[in-house]
């Protein structure tokens, strides 16, 4: 009874992977027409390029923003870099206007913006004060710090 169980489930899985080789050249041909959708895309892109201001939707040190033209942007320390740095984001998730909107997957590409940001100064927050205890073991202990940061000016947003 088992053996007969088991060639009934070996012809399936021969079946089934007969039915998987016949159906992959119709996802071949799915796959061309989605490419060739893209290549047609610059007609959304020249809409977006004749509106007058732009927004993005930017990733600055793994978190996104959403920033416009001459934006400050204040984010956690970034080491590498000094004050009057120029920086290029390249990491953007959404690009648009007041009428249209370019959304990425999960990025738009890079020959599609120019998104620049200039690194202003490095600063520190106000003193933060974090409290530990324990009740009835006669333990306290408070920690103070200030948390550092890093301030960027937006200076280019634009659609090439």
């Amino acid at each position: 009874m088992i053996s007969t169980l088991v060639k009934g489930l070996g012809s399936s899985l021969t079946r089934a992977s007969a039915s998987l080789i016949k159906q992959q050249p119709i996802q071949n041909s799915l796959r061309q027409v989605q490419t060739s959708a893209q290549e047609s895309s610059s007609a959304p892109i020249e809409k977006l390029r004749e509106q007058l201001r732009y927004y993005a939707v930017a990733e600055i040190a793994g978190r996104p923003f959403l920033i416009t033209k001459n934006d400050k942007v204040i984010v956690n320390r970034l080491k590498d870099v000094k004050v009057g740095d120029v920086l290029k984001l390249d990491k953007v998730r959404e690009l648009g206007s007041k009428d249209y909107t370019l959304k990425g997957s999960p990025y738009v590409a890079e020959n599609v913006f120019d998104i620049s940001a200039t690194v202003i100064e490095h600063t520190k927050s106000k003193l933060i004060q974090i409290v530990k205890k324990k009740r009835r073991k006669n333990y306290k202990r408070t920690i103070e710090h200030k948390q550092t940061h890093t301030v960027l000016r937006i200076s280019n947003v634009d659609v090439l």
